[in-house]
């Protein structure tokens, strides 16, 4: 239940998006109430990072809307969404390679003019160690777990994941499943994830996506957890 009365946090209204000619969304209409933890899923090429990349704010859409907390954010540019308190962590987990953990994070803290990292330390304490390290030499999980960090410097409302875990180790996607439990009571989070046992263990509701449109949405806790949503990719 959203914790804002009702008010979605975000609200996509049947939104098409086109790369030039080539139409790659159509007609998807989701909602995120504050506190969820929603999760999407499909096969590679369904239209996923599309759809982030349109609520983040670097592609338009055709047509359709998108609101956040009521607000119509589609004509925004992207570091406009990012200030409303939108973040989107990209899957490449591309971080400022020849600066230091520590470099990173006070360059992602200075647009927003927050230069205390104690809280994402609470998050991540493993980053807190590492952050005289130069960041091109941390591993796959700790650079996400950096990404993530950056992302929730300014305690953002609303957080796009684009796979955080795709190409880690089990026990690092282990760790960050209890971060992500942990940063859900005071952020909410939206997840583009293609583990489907780590879907069914953190997803409070998921979005199934194919060929460009919404085709599912299971919101049974007891439904996610038997994974029936992997009937729909």
């Amino acid at each position: 239940m959203s914790v804002n009365d009702g008010k979605k946090l975000l609200h996509v209204e049947s939104i098409d998006v086109s790369y030039g000619k080539l139409k790659v969304i159509f007609d998807v209409s989701l909602y995120i109430d504050d506190g969820e933890v929603v999760v999407l899923v499909g096969r590679n090429g369904a239209g996923k990072t599309t759809l982030f990349r349109t609520i983040a704010g670097f592609l338009k859409i055709r047509k359709g809307a998108i609101r956040y907390r009521e607000e119509e954010i589609n004509p925004y540019k992207a570091f406009e969404v990012a200030q409303k308190g939108i973040r989107y962590i990209h899957q490449d987990k591309h971080v400022f390679s020849t600066l230091s953990v520590s470099e990173n994070l006070e360059l992602a803290g200075h647009a927003i003019g927050n230069k205390d990292f104690g809280p994402v330390f609470e998050y991540f304490p493993k980053i807190e160690t590492l952050l005289d390290r130069r960041a091109g030499n941390l591993s796959g999980g700790e650079r996400q777990m950096l990404l993530i960090a950056m992302a929730l410097l300014g305690k953002p409302d609303l957080i796009l994941m684009d796979e955080p875990t795709e190409g880690l180790a089990p026990h690092i996607i282990t760790d960050l499943a209890t971060s992500f439990k942990k940063i859900s009571k005071t952020t909410t989070l939206f997840i583009i994830e293609q583990n489907l046992p780590l879907t069914a263990q953190i997803a409070d509701r998921v979005y199934c996506m194919r060929e460009g449109g919404i085709v599912a949405e299971i919101e049974s806790k007891d439904e996610i957890k038997k994974m029936s949503f992997e009937k729909y990719l």
